[in-house]
């Protein structure tokens, strides 16, 4: 059984998580697979949206620390780094990522899910930070996308206290912009994406490029007259202009 699922239709693709008997800990392998699909869905203009998500009631228990242990011994520094490798390719990716929260949402599956655009979360989402009750400092690159995502003094208290929070906290924190109904939740993310994959994917493409300048420390807003007038050359984006127009002129 893989590690990891991909499922694709219509521009949305789905990478997940799939290791339900242990909460989709992420070992070696599965991030290895990430890695991978992210390289092949890079270059794959048909996709539009990917969805982050975990296989069954849960999101990713984190890190799977005996099976690290293990290719830790074999190959050290390869392994240390995967994780900010997988986590570099989710935030690479120039399509749009939406981080599908369930259930428990653990260490260094919360840093892959901060290297997504967008973050919705059940409202049965439980997080926490344990890396420093574990030994280990928080790795991954996850101190600063939580620190971009949720402020340097709260980032601070949430990965040196390793306390738990919830949804709610989670929405307050500016962490995840929606909370949505357990029950509901798999139609809200359907809905979700394929409300983003609506719109023109040039559109798309320029915004995600803007998103990772901004993150980078590279964004010009000088750009944006050029970025402005691409779309503007577009014929799917076109389209969209004039329906819009006519919509408000109706």
């Amino acid at each position: 059984m893989s590690e990891l699922n991909i499922i694709s239709s219509n521009g949305l693709l789905r990478l997940q998580l799939n290791r339900p008997a242990v909460l989709n800990a992420l070992s070696p392998t599965l991030l290895n697979a990430i890695i991978d699909a992210c390289t092949d869905i890079s270059q794959d203009d048909s996709i539009r949206i990917v969805v982050l998500e975990g296989s069954g009631e849960h999101f990713s228990a984190g890190a799977d620390l005996p099976a690290f242990h293990k290719d830790l011994i074999s190959d050290p520094e390869s392994t240390a780094d995967l994780g900010r490798r997988a986590t570099d390719a989710i935030a690479a990716l120039p399509q749009i990522a939406i981080a599908a929260i369930r259930g428990h949402c653990v260490g260094g599956a919360l840093v892959l899910a901060a290297a997504c655009d967008v973050r919705i979360a059940a409202d049965d989402s439980r997080f926490f930070i344990p890396e420093l009750d574990a030994g280990i400092p928080l790795a991954w690159g996850g101190m600063a996308h939580m620190v971009r995502l949720v402020g340097e003094s709260l980032a601070a208290d949430l990965v040196l206290t390793c306390r738990r929070f919830d949804a709610d906290d989670a929405i307050r924190s500016g962490f995840v912009s929606q909370v949505v109904a357990a029950g509901d939740f798999d139609d809200a993310i359907t809905e979700l994406a394929e409300t983003i994959a609506s719109k023109p994917g040039l559109a798309l493409r320029i915004s995600k490029q803007q998103l990772i300048a901004i993150r980078n420390g590279t964004f010009d807003a000088r750009n944006d007259a050029n970025a402005l007038l691409s779309s503007l050359g577009d014929a799917e984006a076109r389209k969209a202009s004039d329906d819009y127009i006519s919509s408000r002129l109706s």
